[in-house]
């Protein structure tokens, strides 16, 4: 070949690699939430893996970056609050998208240590808050009841005074208002709605997502204040073993294990397991050693078995779980006291199998089809006192949902059907020779075949829409229909305003719903009533203000304003008022609503020290109605206010964490002696914690105290020292129980850490 033929060829081959290397990429980055909705990621990062080259998305979620000299053709794009996205992208590419799914994936001990506890959803419509596995490490948090300590948007408290069952609050209503989700599939219903708070250990979930106000429709219709989703460990996602010890200077001992492991292609197993135990007897929480136990003996165990299938070729993904939960409490007068005792006895068993499968159909983007289905047995027999309660309750859960895009992205149709089928067996007795009421049987069976379907806009990057409507029958209350709707609006790339209003409905079930109220004397006058209680319905409207305001060093500060009120139309109310010895229930007559307004406040001050600071105010009214009179009044047990502060520190590398938590709560309305008694109301009380954590790459050593000024609600047992009396009450609960507690842990990380 000629010297000029040479030359000719070696030019146009650098031409053409000079231009390959020149190739400019564009494209958009969409985070997906986990209600479905889509839309762009402002200010999203995406470069090159391996490589100092990358840019920053525009306010709309686009971006073009040029692929670099003879470096990699492996394309990552990340954002706060959600996993990164990886594109392999071939020669000749022009154009990607990608698609950030909200959540954290955990990872290396390192890259976890300046992820903060708790963040608000920047895309969500529905105002959520992320409680991370950071978040959920910052105290004891052996199970859900003890999660939320650090959220304001939840207050956890006790339902009586010798069961330790814990019952939350939100919006200032009761947590039976607050849709449970297990990963989307509806939990803690019915029998297990108090109990149920005791049976999800905290070791075994990567985040706790709390939604506040109206929901998505896909779920049913019983959400009315929000709703609380469980993100547990993934099989294919987390350590192959991670070993978690917890023990406590009451002598409360408590083991979580996790384990994960592939067993074939596309195919992988995870294995929770939880044991607690808690025998001593003692009775130091309260000055006057009342002769009860402060808190019952109790032991417990829970497994877990989780199967992934995932093959990405067919699109097809399958999740299947088995659940076990066996738990003995054993609680009242302590054993040296004089015969006959006032004895606490409860026994809850329960077994859930539940599927979830979904795969992509068609040729069109964004098609997909998913299954859920779900089985639960529970069942709960106890003895308070002179009073036995009890019952079975078999629940069959199934939802279909087929989604698709409509024209393009902008636009997302999700529909499909469900269907429900609780029964639930119960009985209750009262042989205190006052009340005298025999063993009563009940017995109720719930049918409901349900169909919804729901819109979705996310256009532009700055207005997200999401409009849903379902009808379901229920074979006992008719056609239910439930509209809801949810608006978020950028006003800027850092300025995010939401709106929502919907309807709820739900079934009550309210002995084992307000179970602490057999930890009293106190009459349930016609027990047959329950039976024939209407099915409640109420609305929820709301609106939130987020400010994402950049700081200097670490995340932006967040600052979040909201409001939310909730109306009744038929609420069931459970009436102490009345009667001082006499509990009535009946439908409402008259009106009962709740006012919530929130202001939360979250920054990194300087590399490692984050301040989370939140105050909460609640207006909540219910109307008592008996005998033709028509009493309003403040509803009782339920604080006014809340304020809490955390702050928590890390060192580099989080070889050192310390934790500190205060909170200050207001004082609540106590139970009357009559609708038009003197107000009685509890104090307000502040409470102290804190914990440190030594943190390796494989252990981490942990040691707390919890309510360290030792604050203790005066007298919780009225009448203690005669428990058959009239006047014996253990369920005017407003404070702690347990004074002080000195805890110490250690979670051990085993194997492949992925």
């Amino acid at each position: 070949m000629k010297l000029s033929g040479v030359i000719l060829l070696f030019l146009c081959s650098a031409s053409v690699f000079c231009s390959l290397n020149a190739q400019q990429i564009s494209g958009t980055v969409y985070g997906n939430s986990s209600d479905g909705s889509r839309t762009t990621l402002p200010s999203a990062n995406i470069y090159w893996e391996g490589t100092q080259t990358g840019v920053s998305a525009d306010s709309d979620g686009n971006f073009s970056i040029n692929r670099p000299s003879g470096g990699s053709n492996r394309l990552i794009a990340s954002f706060v609050g959600f996993q990164s996205d990886t594109i392999v992208v071939s020669a000749g590419t022009n154009r990607v998208e990608f698609d950030l799914w909200e959540g954290f994936v955990l990872g290396e001990a390192v890259i976890s240590a300046y992820r903060r506890g708790n963040y608000i959803s920047r895309i969500n419509p529905v105002q959520t808050e992320t409680i991370t596995v950071s978040g959920l490490q910052k105290m004891a948090c052996c199970n859900l009841a003890e999660s939320f300590e650090n959220s304001a948007a939840v207050t956890v408290s006790f339902a009586d005074a010798v069961s330790g069952a814990r019952q939350i609050q939100m919006l200032g209503l009761s947590g039976i208002y607050t849709q449970m989700l297990d990963e989307n599939i509806p939990t803690l219903r019915g029998l297990s709605s108090v109990f149920g708070w005791n049976y999800i250990p905290g070791p075994w979930m990567q985040a706790i997502h709390v939604s506040k106000g109206s929901s998505s429709v896909i779920n049913g219709y019983e959400s009315t204040t929000g709703q609380i989703n469980l993100e547990f460990k993934q099989p294919n996602n987390t350590e192959t073993l991670f070993l978690n010890l917890f023990g406590s200077q009451d002598g409360r001992m408590e083991a979580n294990l996790t384990s994960a492991v592939p067993v074939g292609k596309n195919l992988w197993t995870g294995l929770m397991v939880h044991g607690s135990a808690e025998r001593m007897e003692h009775d130091y929480a309260n000055p006057e050693q009342d002769g009860f136990l402060d808190m019952p003996k109790t032991q417990q165990i829970n497994v877990y078995n989780r199967w992934l299938y995932e093959n990405e070729e067919k699109m097809l993904e399958s999740r299947t779980g088995v659940k076990f939960v066996y738990d003995e409490r054993e609680g009242g007068q302590m054993s040296g006291m004089a015969l006959p005792r006032y004895q606490i006895d409860v026994m809850n068993r329960s077994f859930n199998v539940s599927n979830k499968t979904g795969f992509a159909f068609g040729n069109r983007e964004g098609q997909s089809i998913g299954i859920i289905n779900s089985f639960t047995n529970h069942e709960i027999n106890s003895t308070y006192g002179a009073k036995s309660y009890g019952g079975k309750q078999n629940t069959f859960y199934s939802n279909v949902l087929v989604s698709t895009l409509i024209s393009n992205s902008f636009h997302q149709f999700t529909g499909g059907g469900s269907f429900m089928y609780d029964r639930i067996d119960e009985y209750f007795s009262d042989t205190l020779t006052i009340n005298n009421t025999p063993h009563t049987p009940f017995l109720r069976e719930e049918i409901v075949p349900g169909a919804f379907a729901q819109y979705t806009f996310a256009g532009g990057g700055k207005t997200t829409l999401i409009v849903g409507l379902r009808g379901d029958y229920h074979n006992r209350f008719g056609m239910l229909f439930t509209p809801r709707t949810n608006i978020k609006f950028d006003i800027t790339g850092n300025i995010i305003f939401r709106v929502s209003a919907g309807r709820g409905f739900r079934s009550p079930n309210v002995i084992s719903e307000n179970i602490g109220f057999l930890a009293s004397s106190r009459h349930y006058y016609d027990i047959q009533s329950v039976k024939n209680l209407d099915i409640e319905k109420a609305w929820n409207y709301g609106a939130n203000l987020t400010f994402f305001i950049p700081m200097p060093v670490g995340e932006s500060m967040t600052v979040a304003v909201d409001y939310y009120r909730t109306d009744f139309q038929n609420q069931a109310i459970m009436d102490m008022e009345y009667d001082s010895r006499r509990i009535y229930f009946y439908n409402l007559h008259g009106k009962s609503y709740a006012n919530a307004w929130q202001l939360d406040i979250n920054t990194t001050l300087f590399r490692g020290f984050d301040v989370y600071a939140a105050f909460r105010m609640n207006d909540t009214k219910v109307t008592y109605s008996m005998d033709e009179q028509l009493f309003t009044t403040e509803k009782p047990l339920t604080s006014k206010y809340r304020g809490l502060i955390n702050m928590s520190y890390a060192t580099n590398f989080q070889k050192w964490k310390f934790d500190v938590t205060a909170q200050f709560n207001g004082s609540t309305r106590l139970p009357g002696n009559g609708y038009f008694a003197p107000e009685q109301r509890s104090p307000a009380y502040p409470l102290y914690s804190s914990q440190i954590t030594k943190k390796t790459k494989r252990l981490d050593i942990y040691i707390g105290c919890e309510n360290i000024l030792n604050y203790k609600q005066s007298n919780p047992i009225i009448e203690a020292d005669n428990p058959f009396s009239p006047d014996f009450d253990a369920s005017r609960i407003w404070g702690p129980l347990m004074g002080r507690k000195v805890y110490a842990g250690i979670r051990l990380t085993l194997g492949e850490i992925k």
